[in-house]
């Protein structure tokens, strides 16, 4: 078989045509219930407040703005590819040097810590740390970033259990308005306004925006904690033959009786 074969064990994560095709789909239905001539319809300030304004205040009054805000920061960065974009490169570096018997110490300068992963992994190596140690420390380091991406996706899915929450909370108003203006026919148009509107306002905002999020989300995590584990396991490979290579060197020769 020829080398390049035991090369292929990663492959690109990141499908735009599929983002392109589910962000069309989404617009698409969108535009199926909300076409030009209706779209004014559709605007009403009160259903606005209360659902779009009411999920932020909630989803705010349980995380604090820092999360909300990384939270948000990590979606937008979800649209540009998966997490493992750059990861998947080092990986096939990896790859590559085992087959070829290289060392680890060629592949970075290992001089300084600058946030590259296989670079930190190549600095604390020349310094004497063992696979063991900075083993331990990477995971650490992943666990943290893991966690942030956790708290996202806690985010979006309590957002889109608000969402439409918040919905049946307005139908139910604007009902009561219903009932309230039974002797005023002229006051029924609204409130039954108020108590459709904010149902679509919900359904809309949890179903086809914050749950899609939400697990686009999910997805990235877990593709991000499992490519990690095979980065960790390549360098695990290469510095414990490293490790053994020295302890060969050092063994003393025994001399002749």
């Amino acid at each position: 078989m020829r080398t390049k074969y035991y090369l292929r064990t990663t492959k690109k994560r990141f499908d735009p045509f599929s983002l392109i095709v589910s962000t069309a789909g989404l617009a698409a239905v969108i535009v199926a219930v909300a076409n030009f001539e209706t779209a004014r319809n559709l605007l009403d300030l009160r259903s606005f407040l209360i659902v779009f304004i009411g999920t932020i205040a909630c989803v705010l009054f349980q995380y604090d703005l820092r999360s909300v805000f990384a939270s948000v920061v990590v979606v937008l960065r979800s649209f540009l590819g998966t997490p493992s974009k750059q990861t998947l490169l080092t990986i096939r570096q990896l790859d590559e040097a085992i087959v070829s018997n290289a060392q680890i110490l060629s592949l970075r300068a290992g001089d300084e810590l600058d946030g590259d992963l296989l670079n930190d992994i190549v600095y604390m190596y020349r310094r004497g740390l063992l696979f063991e140690e900075i083993d331990e420390f990477i995971t650490s380091r992943i666990a943290e970033e893991v966690l942030d991406r956790q708290v996202a996706v806690a985010v979006f899915r309590r957002a889109s259990i608000i969402a439409p929450a918040l919905g049946l909370f307005g139908t139910v108003i604007g009902l009561i308005g219903v009932l309230n203006s039974l002797d005023d026919p002229s006051q029924i148009g609204p409130s039954m306004s108020l108590a459709l509107m904010t149902t679509a306002y919900g359904a809309g905002l949890g179903s086809l925006v914050l749950n899609p999020l939400a697990g686009r989300l999910e997805h990235h995590n877990t593709i991000y904690v499992e490519i990690h584990k095979r980065l960790m396991s390549k360098v695990g490979i290469m510095l414990i033959r490293e490790e053994r290579h020295l302890d060969s060197v050092h063994i003393p020769e025994q001399e002749p009786q």
